[in-house]
């Protein structure tokens, strides 16, 4: 990949062969030690000036780029008026038994997950309230846009293929699980701080081993990855990224080097996990939490690495064609799974010919090693549930060498078309980040939203004491009720009330919303919720959620 100056800083002035000393850009300097007219110092300040200006809005304009696009993706997701599954609980937990979140999450290795969960779901009301987290998430994912293009400048990559990953990573599958749900901007700050934590241990390499300043650089470095890790353990990964966007422009370094440098970064991942899953062990065995069973390490390795290359691997490929538990599109999947993986064979053997055999191997190491690395968290885990919200940093890697192998397969190709390619394909990844967080996130939630809260108006609160509660029976969803053509796991087109305890903190929510400042809100009436109405029993209200199914959609 070629380097290029930034286009956030001036370029800088080069004195050509055979020119006079003296003479800069074409125009006579004056010798040294010469006195400079007056009448040249002024112009040449306002010049200076004028370009530091042009240089400073070029940047801000950047800056509002790579956070407005995410914002605009997902405008209609945000402001949607619908809850997951998990938020009704948090609301009500969160303000009615503090600290029950947070042992929850703490159960799953995720204790700072919690504290961040139980301050936010702490501070919102009502579920119309959530927009603002989700808001929140949008905001963060623009962040990590800005985060990613200055990395990737900072090692070498010019402008064009940053400014395309930066814009493309806040888009992908992953991103839009994030900015749809209100649980999710925990996801985006671990994203950061796992960034962070790479550049901090890059100070300590730069730095005299031993000196202040190493001490300092490791010890703030791993401080930031147990951060991250006890926040969201796969997002953590995305230290990864760097060290691969790294990899992929620093030629200068051999190859031997690059390895080693790689591998003190990779064993320090290590460690900083190892660090935090003794600290949660720690705290298991002095009962200050309680072990999830989920909390468990791989044993049958061979058939974890048949699911990876059956479920994450083709996942994070086919980047913005979602994959659909009813194989809907399952062509179109695979296909663009497919071609995914020919233009990255297609980059390494480019690089192979073009830098030899040492440079080659080292892309081809890179290239098959730090995916699996950021992946490595679902890997260990003994889980085998795809999901895209795990595999963020896996996608990210890929999306990295996909953006650096068509920048490379495409050099021959004129400038304009180029351009042409790059924004057809952020036009097409926006379209559909725009489609799926809305079409298959918020409106399929809202629509049981709106059931549960429709029904909710219909209670009418006795006028005096000593009358009857209002009765309420909730007819659970089963997942023949989808209202979407395409369904993920628990993620896109999913239901939340096909089960027996959400339809019930829906409800209560519902009932909170409607009625803010009524004391004892529940004990105002009497809810049950089952598979079909019991027989012999009168009730008062009858929510049916197989009425999602109306809403039904083919998209």
């Amino acid at each position: 990949m070629s380097v290029e100056k930034s286009d956030l800083t001036p370029p800088a002035i080069a004195i050509t062969a055979g020119s006079h000393p003296s003479a800069v850009g074409g125009v006579l300097a004056p010798a040294p030690g010469a006195a400079v007219p007056e009448s040249h110092v002024a112009p040449r300040a306002a010049r200076s000036g004028i370009r530091s200006a042009a240089t400073s809005l070029r940047a801000w304009m950047l800056t509002g780029l790579l956070f407005l696009v995410p914002l605009a993706a997902y405008w209609p997701t945000t402001f949607h008026d619908y809850g997951l599954r998990d938020d009704y609980s948090n609301l009500r937990e969160a303000h009615e038994e503090p600290g029950k979140v947070l042992k929850f999450c703490a159960s799953h290795a995720r204790p700072i997950y919690g504290l961040l969960l139980q301050a936010t779901y702490g501070q919102t009301s009502s579920v119309q309230n959530l927009q603002w987290m989700r808001l929140g998430s949008a905001l963060l994912l623009g962040a990590l846009s800005l985060v990613s293009f200055r990395s990737l400048r900072s090692f070498g990559w010019s402008f064009e293929p940053s400014l395309c990953f930066a814009l493309l990573v806040g888009l992908v599958p992953s991103a839009q699980v994030i900015a749809g749900w209100a649980v999710g901007w925990p996801y985006a700050v671990t994203t950061l701080i796992a960034i962070g934590g790479f550049f901090a241990a890059e100070g300590a390499l730069a730095a005299p081993p031993w000196s202040q300043r190493w001490v300092a650089q490791w010890a703030a470095a791993l401080g930031l990855m147990v951060t991250a890790a006890l926040i969201y353990q796969s997002s953590a990964m995305f230290y990864v990224l760097p060290l691969a966007a790294a990899l992929i422009s620093e030629r200068d370094r051999g190859a031997g080097a690059s390895a080693r440098w790689a591998a003190v970064h990779l064993g320090f991942v290590v460690c900083a996990l190892g660090t935090a899953y003794l600290i949660m062990s720690g705290l298991y065995a002095a009962d200050i939490f309680v072990k999830s069973g989920r909390v468990a390490f791989e044993q049958h390795w061979a058939l974890k690495l048949v699911w990876f290359l059956e479920e994450p691997l083709p996942n994070a490929l086919s980047l913005f064609v979602l994959n659909d538990n009813n194989y809907r599109d399952h062509g179109l999947y695979i296909g663009g799974a497919s071609l995914a993986a020919g233009v990255l064979v297609a980059g390494a053997v480019l690089e192979w010919r073009r830098y030899g055999p040492a440079r080659g191997l080292l892309w081809l190491c890179a290239l098959t090693g730090l995916p699996i690395v950021a992946c490595m968290v679902s890997l260990v885990a003994s889980e085998r549930y795809a999901t895209y919200r795990t595999i963020f940093a896996l996608t990210a890697v890929l999306l990295l060498f996909l953006v650096a192998s068509f920048n490379r397969l495409t050099e021959t190709v004129t400038a304009g078309t180029r351009k042409m390619m790059a924004v057809g394909i952020l036009l097409l990844a926006f379209g559909m980040a725009n489609h799926h967080a809305y079409a298959l996130l918020a409106v399929p939630q809202g629509n049981e939203w709106q059931l549960i809260l429709d029904g909710a108006k219909q209670v009418r609160l006795p006028e005096r004491a000593g009358q009857s509660r209002p009765r309420v029976f909730a007819i659970v969803s089963t997942p023949a009720d989808i209202s979407t053509a395409t369904i993920y796991h628990d993620e896109f087109g999913s239901l939340s009330s096909n089960s027996e305890w959400v339809p019930r903190e829906m409800f209560k929510r519902a009932f909170h919303d409607l009625h803010p400042n009524l004391p004892n809100a529940d004990s105002r009436y009497e809810f049950a919720s089952g598979a079909k109405l019991p027989p012999g029993q009168r009730f008062d209200v009858i929510i049916d959620l197989h009425h999602l199914h109306r809403y039904y959609t083919d998209n």
